[in-house]
């Protein structure tokens, strides 16, 4: 009977275990809208208005059925450039192309204000970009690098 004992102690430790080490795991895949979240704890995304898939594909040409899922903010004024944009690519062979339509919006827009927004590109020169798995995560903002700060920290 001692023996029955320990192994159904040894089983039961080993099946806890193996929920909590499952658990664990889970962060690789967190929902971007709690990674949004965490984000605007942090730092405010007050100078930002949300965007849809329809400004995803104004603003970046982006089709949103292709991504698994995005969380896109651009800026409340024409004369403002602080966006964000996070995306969950469905296979990380499209993370090339998110890097390269993000190139292509901050060059189309240090070119609309180049002559006469100094400040605005600044901001655009000093973007920040990571790419974690399948997330890419891009924002242009005087608080761009604690933004990036959150979004390593969520994930």
């Amino acid at each position: 009977m001692n023996k029955k004992l320990k192994r159904s102690l040894i089983s039961s430790i080993v099946m806890i275990s193996m929920i909590f080490m499952s658990g664990c795991g889970n962060s690789q895949d967190k929902n971007l809208g709690d990674i949004e979240k965490d984000i605007s704890s942090k730092v405010s995304l007050d100078k930002m208005e949300k965007g849809t898939s329809k400004t995803l594909k104004r603003y970046y040409g982006l089709n949103s059925n292709e991504l698994e899922d995005f969380v896109l903010y651009t800026p409340k004024s024409t004369m403002d450039v602080d966006e964000m944009l996070m995306v969950k690519v469905k296979d990380e062979s499209q993370i090339q192309s998110i890097e390269d339509v993000i190139d292509f919006r901050i060059n189309k827009q240090l070119e609309s204000f180049s002559g006469y927004g100094p400040k605005q590109c600044e901001l655009l020169d000093n973007y920040e970009i990571k790419v974690k798995g399948k997330y890419v995560f891009f924002a242009v903002s005087e608080k761009a690098q604690e933004m990036k700060d959150a979004f390593k920290e969520s994930r």
